[in-house]
């Protein structure tokens, strides 16, 4: 039996959560959502749980893409997990520490599953 990548989905906008988490499916991944971080997070810290990539928000209330990004990689077992920004904020509200930290960004736009896709083939193995 083959493993589907699991991805960890964080964003508060449903309809863009469903689709992206639906094309993601389609991909060949198995997609756990979470509609803040802070869902995400306490997801993960009962863990350690099994993922192989993380698809955060940067826009979200509460605890944002970036300090999820930041609480994960504190967290045991979350620390190399590669990790990607989809958001329709612009790449300069990333702080620095944290995209240089295995984070990329990539923008809600008309290219987004383009560079998803292209992202997920350099980090994340999915079924053809």
């Amino acid at each position: 039996m083959t493993h589907s990548p699991t991805l960890a989905l964080a964003d508060d906008d449903e309809l863009h959560a469903e689709l992206v988490g639906t094309w993601l499916e389609h991909q060949g991944f198995r997609v756990l959502r979470f509609g803040s971080g802070d869902a995400l997070l306490s997801w993960a810290a009962a863990g350690p749980h099994r993922v192989d990539a993380f698809v955060l928000d940067v826009d979200m209330p509460g605890r944002d893409g970036v300090q999820s990004c930041r609480d994960l990689r504190a967290l045991d077992g979350y620390a190399r997990v590669p990790a990607v920004f989809v958001s329709a904020a612009a790449p300069h509200a990333v702080p620095d520490e944290v995209a240089e930290s295995r984070v990329q960004f990539i923008r809600k736009d008309g290219e987004m599953f383009v560079r998803l896709a292209e992202w997920l083939s350099a980090h994340v193995y999915a079924a053809p």
